[in-house]
């Protein structure tokens, strides 16, 4: 019998262990890909969840002896909390895919759409080339390993079955899109204003000389203009991507602020 409690025991913690991993899976852009099986997934995240169970040594709640109601609770908390990990990064990510839309309006791409398989929608195309770029900087500057190091240090933090989500938490998240939207018109403001310019300049060019058909020189025009002033701020993606997801980034920062105030 007390080797069979001690297993209940490492099945109760490995439990919550693997939801709230699953939970910060799901929610991530490049691990919850739909080009990537299922299986592989399935298999990571009971991999992933092995090995961060010694991280998760203590179990305040006895799911065992604990009614329907708080079992499902104790569950559920879990998989908010990997949920909220997930969608940060995604709400980050989406900075960038949020100026390439910016982008788009003036350069004329907006007319044209592509498919984005993994949110199964139709987006921008610059839109759809930042996120890309976004992601690989992410990844070569690994700041997947540093995801997963956030992820091991929210059990130090916060326990399995020690979390819950408090309605104060809502502000962060509020204040997250907010910021969200702010950071993504930053971003893509130098290749607005370029295009401003050559819209102003196309104007002028169009008064003085009213033989020229401004609407058949003016979309090749812009959107040269636009794709070298892209190409002129694009190595500040880097270090801007390594300030939001590298060791100690503010997007960490952030997450433990959001989560501690539920605790």
């Amino acid at each position: 019998m007390p080797l069979l409690n001690a297993l209940a025991d490492q099945f109760d913690r490995f439990l919550l262990v693997l939801v709230r991993v699953t939970g910060m899976l799901t929610a991530t852009p490049f691990f919850a890909n739909r080009a990537v099986p299922a299986l592989p997934k399935i298999g990571f995240a009971l991999f992933l969840a092995f090995f961060l169970l010694p991280a998760g040594a203590t179990l305040p709640v006895n799911l065992r002896t604990a009614d329907l109601y708080t079992y499902a609770l104790t569950l559920g908390n879990e998989l908010l909390l990997g949920l909220i990990m997930g969608f940060l990064v995604s709400l980050n990510l989406a900075v960038f895919q949020i100026a390439g839309q910016l982008m788009d309006f003036p350069m004329g791409f907006s007319l044209v759409n592509v498919l984005d398989p993994q949110f199964g929608q139709q987006i921008p195309i610059l839109g759809q080339f930042q996120f890309i770029l976004a992601t690989l900087i992410f990844l070569s500057i690994n700041g997947h390993h540093y995801l997963l190091q956030a992820l091991s240090r929210t059990f130090d933090l916060f326990p399995p079955g020690s979390w819950s989500f408090k309605p104060e938490m809502t502000q962060f998240l509020l204040a997250g899109f907010a910021q969200m939207f702010a950071l993504g018109f930053q971003i893509s403001l130098p290749v607005v204003a370029a295009l401003f310019l050559t819209d102003v300049a196309l104007g002028m060019v169009t008064r003085t000389v009213p033989q020229i058909n401004v609407f058949i020189v003016g979309f090749p025009a812009k959107i040269a203009v636009g794709l070298i002033s892209l190409l002129i701020v694009l190595p500040l993606y880097v270090s801007l991507v390594q300030e939001l997801f590298g060791a100690d980034a503010e997007m960490f920062q952030l997450l433990y602020r959001l989560l501690g105030a539920g605790s």
